[in-house]
C-alpha cells in the first residue's frame, strides 16, 4: 500500500511537470507541426517509455525493454533541462509582470519572441545533453597520493585503483564495463577497491548480459574488494553475493579481512540495507575490535556519512561514493548540502578520505558538472 501511494504521488508530480512543459512548448511553437496530435502522441510515448521499459524488464529482458529504457533515459535527461528552461523563462516573465523591463523588440511580436526562445532552448538543451553524454562516456583517471604511518606497515608503496557507482545495467552496458576493465588493467594496480553500487536497479539485466563476468579479467596482486551499496539492495543483488565472488569480486558486508598479513580492508554494509533487508549494520567498534591497528587499515563505506566517526578510529583511508557529485547540475548543490564532503579528498585527524563522483550514471546517461571517474591511489608507508 505504501509503495503504491509513493508511486502514485511520483506519477502525479511527473505527469504535472510533463503537462506544464508541453503547454509551454505548444505556446512557443503555436501554428506549427509541433502542436499536432501526432507530436502529442510521440511526446507521451517518449515521456513514458522509461517506465514502460522498466515494467516490461521485470518480465522479459529483450530488444523492446532495452530500447524503451534507453530511449526513455535519454528523453528524461532532455526533459529535465526542458523543465528547468521553462521554469527559468517563466520566472523572468513573472519579474517582468511585476517590474516591466522587456524592450519593445520583445513585446512587439510576442509570438515570434516565444518561437525564437523555443528554438534557442531546444538547441541549447541538445548541446548540454551532448556535452553531458560525452562526460559520462569518457572517464577521467584522477591521482591521489596518501601517506600511511603505521609501525607494522611492510610495504613501501601500495598502488590502489578505486572505483564506485558503476551502475551496471541497460545504460552502463558491455561497452562501458569493457572500458573500465581496460583502464584498470592499464594502470596495473596491486589492489582494486569498489565502494558499492556495482549494479544499477535490476540484477536480472546484469546476469542476462553477463556484465559482472568482465571483472574476471582483473588480476591485481591482492584482489578486488567491494562493499555493498544501496543499489545492491534496490536491485536485490544482496541476496546473491556469491555471484560476485564467482566473478572475482570479494564482497565485504560488515566484514574485516586481513590481506596477506600486510593490511586490513573493512567493508561496511550500506546504511540503507536495514530498510530492505531488515538488519542493522554493525558499528565501527564491532568491526574493528579484533583489528591490529599497527597495520594499515582501509575502509569501504558506500555513503559518506558521519566521517568524524571513522576519524575517531585509527583507520588510514576511507573510500566512498554514492553522491555522484550530483551527476547532473544543479543537483550538485543538493549533494553539497547533504554531505560534509560530496566529492574529492579530505583529511580528518590521521584519516584520509576520498569521495568519488563514480564511474557510471543513474537513470539519465549524462554528467553535467561532474565527470565519470576512476581513482589511482599511491599509498606510501612512512616507515
Amino acid at each position: 500500500m505504501k509503495t503504491a501511494i509513493i508511486i502514485s504521488i511520483l506519477l502525479i508530480i511527473f505527469g504535472s511537470a510533463g503537462y506544464y512543459v508541453y503547454i509551454r512548448a505548444i505556446q512557443a511553437f503555436s501554428g506549427t507541426f509541433a502542436t499536432s496530435i501526432p507530436v502529442l502522441i510521440l511526446y507521451i510515448l517518449l515521456i513514458s517509455s522509461f517506465f514502460l521499459g522498466k515494467i516490461i524488464e521485470q518480465y522479459s529482458i529483450d530488444f523492446l525493454s532495452n530500447s524503451l529504457v534507453k530511449i526513455g533515459s535519454i528523453y528524461l535527461g532532455l526533459f529535465l533541462y526542458a523543465f528547468l528552461f521553462v521554469v527559468f523563462f517563466d520566472f523572468i516573465r513573472l519579474i517582468n509582470y511585476i517590474i516591466p523591463f522587456f524592450p519593445a523588440t520583445v513585446t512587439a511580436d510576442y509570438q515570434k519572441t516565444k518561437l525564437i526562445i523555443g528554438i534557442f532552448s531546444i538547441t541549447f538543451i541538445s548541446l548540454i545533453f551532448l556535452n553531458g553524454y560525452f562526460n559520462a562516456q569518457t572517464p577521467k583517471v584522477n591521482k591521489l597520493d596518501i601517506t600511511i604511518n603505521k609501525s607494522k606497515a611492510s610495504f613501501d608503496t601500495l598502488h590502489i585503483v578505486a572505483v564506485s557507482d558503476i551502475h551496471l545495467g541497460t545504460m552502463v552496458n558491455k561497452t562501458k564495463i569493457k572500458r573500465l576493465i581496460y583502464i584498470i588493467n592499464e594502470l596495473n594496480p596491486d589492489l582494486v577497491i569498489i565502494a558499492g553500487d556495482i549494479i544499477d536497479d535490476n540484477i536480472k539485466v546484469v546476469k542476462h548480459f553477463k556484465l559482472v563476468e568482465y571483472f574476471k579479467k582483473l588480476k591485481p596482486k591482492y584482489g578486488v574488494y567491494s562493499c555493498p551499496g544501496n543499489h545492491e539492495y534496490i536491485s536485490r543483488a544482496y541476496k546473491d553475493f556469491d555471484y560476485f565472488e564467482k566473478n572475482g569480486i570479494h564482497m565485504l558486508k560488515d566484514t574485516a579481512e586481513l590481506i596477506d598479513n600486510k593490511f586490513y580492508i573493512i567493508g561496511r554494509d550500506d546504511i540503507q540495507g536495514k530498510s530492505i533487508a531488515g538488519k542493522e549494520r554493525k558499528s565501527l567498534e564491532e568491526l574493528t575490535k579484533d583489528i591490529d591497528f599497527n597495520l594499515p587499515v582501509f575502509l569501504l563505506d558506500h555513503q559518506p556519512y558521519n566521517l568524524e566517526k571513522t576519524a575517531e578510529h585509527a583507520v588510514d583511508f576511507q573510500f566512498s561514493g554514492h553522491t555522484h557529485k550530483g551527476q547532473i547540475w544543479p543537483f550538485n548543490y543538493l549533494t553539497g548540502l547533504i554531505f560534509e564532503k560530496d566529492f574529492g579528498y579530505l583529511k580528518k585527524g590521521n584519516t584520509h578520505f576520498y569521495i568519488t563522483s563514480g564511474y557510471g550514471t543513474a537513470v539519465i546517461p549524462i554528467r553535467v558538472g561532474s565527470n565519470s571517474e576512476i581513482v589511482s591511489i599511491k599509498a606510501t608507508s612512512k616507515n
